[in-house]
């Protein structure tokens, strides 16, 4: 069930004679020369939709491009032949009986090139469920709240590092039992997360709560894999220079001069790690093959200044106890186990400056080798560990996300609570 976060017009764009939007349309995969948009009807019909595209500043609009049509709800958009480092607005409008009508405006900026400043904004932890209605998972409201302050940042774009959904009222990590509960989810998080998202391009981090776990069987993760790339589609193999995985859960891509590099910690590690019932090992963690093969490849072929790993906990663990440690908490503690020493000798290899992650809902920065483990607090989790279980001597449990400034010669990466105090902050010069 949907819950009233997702209610017409509450979150994302008020009702248009004939036509009602679930939520804000969502930019996704923006590059030199276009963007992706997808939007989700509660009223009309998506095939009657088409998007018109002008750069700021211009009055002219170009024609109505028509979507594709993902499924009876879904309309999506892969616009093309724009120019780079440049502002656009766009219009969703519809086709009925009374004429046009306008049922979207929003605007997105094209990858900039290198030399430029721009500033993104991280999140993790939001755990929207499929029924708001049921209250051991996140919480809808601090996810509102932290996108209204990412919104009047406006951002180049914003990464989710998983665990954006959440699934406890089927037990403790256990898949939800249809596809359809998975998409009521990502629909609720599209609502909750509101009209930032129509201004402010998303990226997705997978994380063990979005119910795509190597523990799974292949039918539970494509139930729910199947769900997340029609409503919150991200890179593909071909979007970027990069390349990545064909399902979309992992993948880099360049921004002015970082790369940021999106990494699955969890589809492709087949033991169970989940806590007391099945613990694990803080060892058994892995990347696979595959993805290790390219995340070596595509360091070795970096040629930017600033590089960033983005994943939702190490490829290893080293928490407060045994179970914690199995399930992947601790942060830069991990850094020397198992996989994760491979990882992080990658990074000493190849200059990257900070490792992002999520998992233990709260904020932290721990410093190994020179390379940060930071950690941007949760923005939706109710549950706040504390050094028993992550491990940390110094953090703090509160809800937010993370402000970063990117600029030719430094990075100042800002732990924001939602309340909008400055927690701590840090800058890579």
């Amino acid at each position: 069930m949907i819950g009233d976060a997702g209610a017409l017009g509450a979150a994302g764009a008020p009702p248009a004679s004939g036509y009602a939007l679930f939520g804000a349309p969502l930019l996704f995969a923006p590059t030199a020369t276009g963007f992706g948009l997808s939007v989700v009807l509660s009223v009309g019909d998506p095939s009657t939709l088409g998007l018109r595209v002008r750069e700021d500043g211009t009055d002219a609009w170009n024609d109505a491009l028509p979507p594709e049509v993902r499924a009876s709800d879904l309309a999506e958009w892969h616009v093309d032949g724009l120019t780079g480092n440049t502002g656009y607005e766009y219009e969703v409008v519809g086709t009925g009986a009374d004429g046009e009508v306008n049922v979207h405006h929003g605007r997105v900026t094209t990858t900039r090139p290198s030399g430029s400043s721009f500033s993104f904004a991280l999140i993790t932890d939001t755990h929207i469920g499929s029924d708001l209605s049921y209250t051991n998972q996140g919480n809808p409201q601090i996810l509102g709240t932290t996108s209204t302050a990412i919104r009047a940042l406006a951002p180049d774009f914003v990464v989710n590092l998983g665990d954006m959904l959440d699934f406890h009222e089927y037990g403790f990590n256990d898949p939800p039992p249809d596809g359809s509960i998975t998409r009521a989810a990502y629909l609720n998080y599209r609502a909750s997360f509101g009209r930032t998202l129509g201004n402010v391009p998303h990226y997705a981090v997978i994380g063990g709560w979005d119910s795509e776990s190597g523990c799974n069987t292949p039918d539970e993760i494509d139930r729910s894999r199947t769900q997340r790339l029609l409503y919150l589609p991200g890179p593909t193999p071909d979007t970027y220079p990069e390349g990545g995985s064909p399902f979309e859960d992992y993948y880099a891509f360049t921004w002015g001069d970082a790369l940021f590099v999106m990494l699955n910690v969890y589809t492709y590690t087949p033991t169970c790690h989940l806590l007391d019932t099945y613990p694990g090992l803080p060892d058994d963690w892995t990347l696979g093959d595959a993805q290790m093969a390219w995340l070596r490849t595509t360091l070795e072929n970096a040629t930017s200044k600033w590089r960033f790993l983005l994943i939702h906990h190490p490829v290893g663990g080293n928490g407060g106890d045994d179970a914690d440690s199995a399930y992947g908490r601790g942060g830069g503690r991990a850094a020397y186990v198992g996989e994760q020493q491979i990882v992080h000798e990658l990074m000493q290899e190849y200059g990257v400056q900070t490792f992002f992650y999520g998992h233990d809902h709260v904020f932290t920065d721990m410093l190994v080798d020179d390379i940060h483990y930071s950690l941007p607090g949760s923005a939706g989790a109710i549950w706040f560990f504390d050094s028993s279980e992550t491990g940390y001597t110094d953090y703090w449990a509160d809800s937010g996300w993370a402000r970063v400034d990117v600029t030719p010669d430094d990075v100042h990466v800002q732990f924001l609570a939602t309340t909008g105090d400055l927690l701590y902050d840090y800058t890579l010069q």
